[in-house]
């Protein structure tokens, strides 16, 4: 298997980034092949932290001669950047060179460069970023934290069914409980959109076409962590904002226990139990899902632990066959004869 790891255009040096891959190296065996995308100064530095002689996983090094970076406008540095190392990737992944790529770059340009480069899932119109995060229960996936910031209603369906799928394959679960983030539980709350895709999911479970999961309705977000639901579904809007609240007021309150474990006997314990639960740097990056592809963006401030993780997620789901799986789906479902237009009156 080989796995695309493009170190540069986040906030965290590319030096510290490489730290993740010589853990991979010694994690997975020799039939694992990392392939590096760096500028040339970075391979030079970064290779020198390569042990010799060693037994795992091997890495190769891919030269680019350019940086997306996190203030360029997506679409115009794809078109105008064309040796930056994130295209690089790309052009990578749609020879086929690689089996999944890792990157810390800037989102908006991962999702424009994989839709460019990489084919759509059968029906799919859109694709969209997913997220884990820990409840009470388990994990939820959340879908979309980011990729489109206004969704029509049979795009909401789309992810739904995605997500349900991830769930599947990641966690194992047959039929995972799906539900659609809003501002009350009632079928008539939110906006015209979240209606029809309430609707649409409603009906089709009424009907018993929805044998891959269950449609849970309308989930407020104060009961996201309580693991009411395996899937939320929202837009990339609201999805980020819930997903950088939660990130924020964990890291909060584990400061506020941090500072206080000096003087609270037995707090040391829960406190190192939590942050293993609560910290970004225990789960993997956000999925790229609706993608012939396995792309994973991790955040721009990821540390080498929380690379590890992404580069430890992709594999997995390399392994666990998470494209097939969805195409499959894609075609089952033929999301091509989803209604398009919004029936509910205003």
């Amino acid at each position: 298997m080989r796995i695309g790891v493009d170190l540069m255009g986040g906030d965290t040096s590319p030096d510290n980034l490489f730290d993740a891959v010589i853990q991979a190296m010694k994690v997975y065996d020799a039939s694992f092949t990392f392939v590096v995308l760096a500028t040339p100064d970075v391979i030079h530095r970064v290779k020198e932290k390569v042990p010799t002689p060693h037994t795992g996983a091997q890495v190769e090094f891919c030269f680019a001669q350019d940086v997306i970076t996190m203030c360029d406008e997506p679409l115009a540095a794809v078109r105008r950047k064309k040796r930056a190392s994130l295209i690089v990737g790309m052009r990578q992944f749609k020879k086929r060179r690689i089996d999944a790529l890792v990157s810390v770059g800037n989102t908006g340009a991962l999702i424009v460069a994989a839709t460019l480069s990489l084919p759509l899932l059968p029906g799919i119109k859109r694709p969209a970023l997913l997220a884990t995060l820990p409840t009470e229960k388990g994990q939820v996936s959340v879908i979309d934290v980011g990729g489109s910031i206004t969704c029509k209603a049979h795009h909401l369906v789309q992810f739904a069914h995605m997500g349900a799928a991830y769930q599947r394959c990641s966690q194992g679960i047959d039929r995972p409980r799906v539900g659609l983030l809003n501002i009350g539980v009632e079928s008539q709350k939110g906006t015209q959109e979240l209606r029809h895709a309430y609707q649409i999911l409603a009906a089709s479970q009424e009907e018993g076409r929805e044998e891959g999961m269950i449609f849970s309705g309308n989930i407020e977000a104060r009961a996201v962590l309580q693991g009411s639901v395996d899937v939320l579904v929202t837009d990339g809007f609201s999805g980020n904002v819930l997903l950088k609240s939660i990130e924020g007021a964990s890291a909060f309150i584990l400061q506020v226990l941090a500072d206080r474990q000096q003087r609270t006997e037995g707090l040391k314990e829960c406190l190192k139990e939590l942050k293993a639960q609560f910290s970004t740097e225990e789960y993997p990056g956000a999925i790229l899902c609706g993608v012939e592809g396995v792309v994973v963006k991790c955040h721009g401030n990821a540390t080498s632990r929380a690379f590890f993780h992404g580069i430890q997620g992709a594999i997995t789901l390399v392994q666990r066959q998470l494209i097939e799986q969805l195409k499959l789906l894609c075609l089952k479902q033929s999301f091509q004869q989803l209604p398009l237009k919004n029936s509910l009156q205003p």
